[in-house]
């Protein structure tokens, strides 16, 4: 009885393990237009959590579609080789019917939530960009990492558009170029524990870069990033320009990880680093209390 109860849950786990929940976290970026609002907690909170379960729920069905292309070169990566598909814990024919159910929780939830049409607009242009990712950006030098980039932008598109708030610039900018540092931090981890000859096995763009280049466009984007948000931060005045300098150090932080071989994974590297997370909860909080106290 202990052993079916274990391999019931082992089974479950394995499903959950397929479509990532942990990485739904990048879809807080749709509340990221309402929060520089200054009106964060208005009727138009509940929508946007709706939408922000969509796409949570379209994310999901992207890395099954994406684990099931990257099945065999998963197996020369030492953490993506546990992926289900990769380790033959879950069939091809149960992730088409988990996959199902996704995309019936995703057509009932977005029948009777009754999003702006915009927004749907954004997220069918998200689920193709995910798609056409998995089948053919991937394996394109550059153009993958800016795909990767405007899949984070139609996020916060996406946010203004199911809340009616307009976007910042600045924020459209902040956004994309430090999801394109995000995305070329992953790569550059990849070459330096993989090694150049099996890097390539694993991501066929690899074959296209260089430790040098992908230094030098790491720090170009991290830059940018810093200047982009400073413009913003000088933009809307008061104490917020003081948030540059918690947004510097976290920056830095990230790159200085990455540069340890510790930059694969976003997201764990944020809540495995406790300087780092300390960091962007002093950011988060300061700008929550700056942009809320007035």
């Amino acid at each position: 009885m202990t052993g079916d109860r274990t391999n019931i849950i082992l089974f479950y786990k394995n499903y959950i393990k397929l479509i990532r929940p942990y990485q739904w976290i990048k879809n807080l970026l749709l509340f990221s237009p309402l929060f520089f609002s200054g009106d964060l907690v208005n009727e138009s909170i509940f929508i946007t959590c709706l939408g922000a379960l969509v796409f949570s729920l379209v994310s999901g069905l992207g890395y099954i579609v994406n684990d099931w292309v990257d099945k065999e070169n998963d197996q020369f990566h030492p953490e993506k080789q546990n992926r289900p598909f990769c380790a033959r814990t879950v069939s091809g024919k149960s992730a088409l019917v988990l996959s199902a159910g996704l995309i019936a929780l995703i057509i009932l939830i977005s029948t009777f939530s009754h999003f702006p049409s915009l927004f749907m607009i954004y997220l069918l242009a998200y689920l193709l960009l995910t798609f056409s990712y998995s089948l053919y950006f991937k394996s394109v030098v550059i153009l993958e990492i800016f795909v990767i980039a405007v899949g984070f932008v139609l996020r916060v598109l996406a946010g203004g558009a199911v809340c009616n708030v307009a976007i910042s610039s600045w924020l459209f900018l902040t956004v994309f170029f430090i999801a394109m540092m995000i995305s070329i931090a992953k790569r550059l981890n990849e070459l330096k524990q993989l090694g150049k000859d099996t890097a390539h096995l694993h991501r066929k763009s690899q074959t296209g870069y260089s430790l040098t280049y992908l230094n030098s466009m790491l720090w170009a984007c991290g830059s940018v990033t810093l200047v982009v948000y400073a413009l913003y931060a000088v933009e809307h005045g008061k104490l917020v320009i003081f948030s540059i300098i918690p947004a510097t150090y976290g920056i830095f932080r990230f790159i200085y990880l990455t540069d340890l071989g510790k930059g694969s994974d976003p997201i764990k590297t944020l809540f495995s680093d406790r300087q780092l997370l300390l960091t962007t909860s002093i950011f988060l909080l300061f700008l929550t209390i700056v942009i809320y106290s007035s």
